[in-house]
């Protein structure tokens, strides 16, 4: 079976490519980072794989190793280059290392609709004598050039031609040739080309040199003195002159091959958007308004139709079960079991559709590499990297792979750091528990929902000084991101990923919830003997008033409360299915009070995620002691935090 592989620079449009091409509905976000790990789909036959988004080959994150090493160690039978058309030269770096590997190559110019707007021409036929690559245009997220680009494919697959390498200059060139002529060469791996090699010793590579047998003392003493005479001639370290030397072919293409007819003037709306005054309050309206639409307006609107619609249902049904005889224990694990626990669940469905509906929107427009841009400066004071707010921001909708997003941070430390706060940030599955406090005991007051995500964002802050204090190394990176342009949000992308998010929202009522909601109303109705009891005897009370005083403190010390707290282990949204099989949200005021009930949803929000969260940690982790350390400090931080939140309620309420 025959493979391509899609590669090319972020935000380039490569996924929405491997999209159409598979009909798998990958994530598309308009950010680096959001293709982690490879994806793989079939095509006519044909596997694709689509490799996380990169700048170059060089081995300094971890997607740049996972592209360089799948290319070199897979062999693809064709590499497909995606390029971003109104960004040529940028994306020519990557083309001219590309072309060192010895693959087939086929260069895709992508966005075709946008170059007329930006005033571009590209000479496709020059291009392509230029870089030694058959050349098509499309626009992925458009459709348009598609069968083109299929036909290319086939051909390219048929021929299995390498490009031409990019020339350097004649001194680079000559030394890269007197290296290649050294018998040492030919111990390299197999995949691996002679002139990639050369550059690879010239550049100290250290993922090629770890894979190298030894260099001989003599061949050794040559490379010193051939780094040695390239410092004199270009003045500069060999790994900055060969960087230089691909930006000069990149340059020389694209000057040949591209023409700007004009440069169309518009207003910048960066200047608001990533300004030193202007950004956070622009952050915090967006978000708020994002709160208000979804929970206050939405969520006030809805949550009490739907309330009367499943306590209607309820009620009916008991009365049509009761009239045709039906056990009883069936009729309760019916009513009181799922139409009770999933019911309260479904009810926040549309506040959490219209949230990540617009929070899908803020991603596709490109509004969300700013943030990441503009918290840059806060994050590295916490000793984070600004690509930390990009986990961060996923999280809003799952923990998962918000945590699996962190693969993109470059160091160790940072990465790990982000895994450790990122579930500190509301997430999909938490919003129906707040939803449930807030409706009870703040009708109106909406804003209580962005001040949760604010409480959020101070944990990640008071964690990340913590953990800088007591780790004095500092660790020194670039920050890297593109901002994408802004575009108007693709109907298609915004529609996939709030029917994901959401249906993955229900498909957990459907599964999860449904099964602890019938398990919850058994353990509350049967004691250990299995007779039926009331539920303050049952087998889940007795349980739950075992560990309940250790919440006595927060405010909600009684077994109810402690027992949703444990199913939501499970799934996030299962605590407002338990509290409502076990005590009725209607009666919610005859436990918690508004600062238990503040108490509470702080608990929830800063403790150790769903397990689902957990196993995510822990494959990113790769040590069991530092995950166990990261459950500890997220679930004493969260005591801790609930119980200065209720006092504070106490004195102000």
């Amino acid at each position: 079976m025959q493979t391509i592989a899609l590669i090319g620079n972020p935000n380039c449009g490569k996924t929405t490519l491997f999209n159409e091409l598979t009909g798998i509905t990958a994530y598309v976000g308009n950010w680096p980072g959001v293709t982690v790990e490879k994806k793989e789909g079939m095509w006519n036959n044909i596997k694709v794989l689509d490799l996380p988004g990169v700048y170059s080959l060089s081995p300094y994150s971890p997607e740049e190793k996972l592209s360089r090493r799948y290319i070199l160690d897979e062999q693809p039978d064709l590499i497909v280059d995606v390029i971003d058309a109104t960004n040529l030269e940028r994306s020519l770096y990557l083309t001219s290392q590309l072309a060192e590997l010895g693959r087939s190559v086929l260069l895709v110019l992508n966005m075709q609709d946008l170059l007329e707007r930006e005033g571009i021409v590209i000479d496709t036929k020059r291009l392509s004598l230029m870089t030694g690559c058959p050349v098509v245009s499309i626009s992925a997220s458009k459709g348009i050039g598609l069968e083109s680009f299929k036909k290319e494919v086939e051909h390219a697959l048929k021929e299995n031609k390498a490009p031409a390498c990019p020339l350097f200059s004649n001194y680079v060139e000559n030394l890269l040739t007197t290296i290649i002529e050294d018998d040492y060469l030919h111990l390299i791996p197999s995949g691996r080309p002679q002139r990639w090699a050369a550059i690879k010793l010239l550049e100290e590579d250290e993922l090629f040199l770890s894979s190298m047998p030894p260099i001989p003392e003599a061949f050794a003493e040559f490379l010193h003195q051939a780094k040695t005479n390239l410092r004199l001639h270009f003045e500069d370290d060999p790994e900055a002159i060969i960087i230089d030397q691909r930006y000069k072919v990149a340059e020389h293409i694209a000057k040949h091959c591209q023409t700007k007819k004009f440069q169309k003037k518009r207003f910048n709306f960066d200047t608001i958007a990533t300004s030193r005054f202007g950004a956070i309050p622009l952050f915090i309206a967006i978000m708020g308004a994002v709160f208000y639409l979804s929970i206050g307006l939405v969520g006030g609107y809805t949550t009490g139709i739907l309330e009367n619609f499943f306590a209607y249902l309820g009620s009916n049904l008991s009365i049509l079960l009761d009239s045709l005889g039906v056990f009883p224990l069936l009729s309760g694990i019916l009513i009181d079991g799922i139409i009770a626990g999933v019911g309260s669940v479904l009810t926040f469905v549309p506040q959490l559709f219209v949230l990540f509906l617009l929070l899908s929107i803020l991603e596709d427009c490109g509004y969300m590499a700013r943030i990441a841009f503009i918290m840059d400066r806060l994050m590295r004071t916490i000793g984070l990297s600004g690509k930390s707010i990009i986990p961060m921001v996923i999280g809003t909708g799952c923990s998962v792979p918000a945590i699996m997003s962190s693969r993109t941070i470059e160091h160790q430390k940072q990465r790990e750091l982000t895994v450790l706060v990122t579930p500190f940030i509301p997430c999909g599955a938490k919003m129906p528990v707040f939803a449930l406090m807030l409706t009870y005991f703040f009708p109106g007051k909406w804003y209580i929902a962005p001040l949760i995500y604010v409480l959020g964002i101070l944990a990640v802050i008071i964690t990340g000084l913590l953990a800088r204090a007591i780790d004095k190394h500092k660790e020194k990176n670039a920050f890297i991101l593109e901002l994408p342009r802004y575009q108007l949000p693709s109907a298609k992308n915004v529609y996939l990923q709030t029917r994901e998010r959401t249906l993955g929202f229900v498909a957990k009522a459907g599964t999860i919830i449904l099964l602890s909601s019938v398990i919850i109303y058994l353990l509350s109705s049967y004691n250990f003997t299995l007779q039926s009891v009331d539920s303050d005897d049952s087998m889940l009370a007795i349980f739950g008033k075992f560990i309940s005083p250790v919440f006595i403190p927060l405010g909600f010390g009684f077994w109810q409360a402690s027992v949703a707290l444990l199913t939501g282990i499970a799934a996030k949204e299962s605590i407002v299915s338990t509290l409502s099989v076990t005590m009725g949200t209607q009666a919610l005021s005859s436990f918690f009070d508004p600062a238990s009930a503040l108490s509470y949803m702080t608990f929830i929000l800063l403790s150790s995620p769903c397990i689902a969260a957990i196993s995510a940690m822990a494959k990113e982790f790769g040590n069991r002691k530092k995950l166990l350390y990261a459950l500890i400090w997220q679930t004493g931080f969260a005591y801790l935090t609930a119980l200065l939140i209720r006092m504070l309620a106490m004195l102000i309420l």
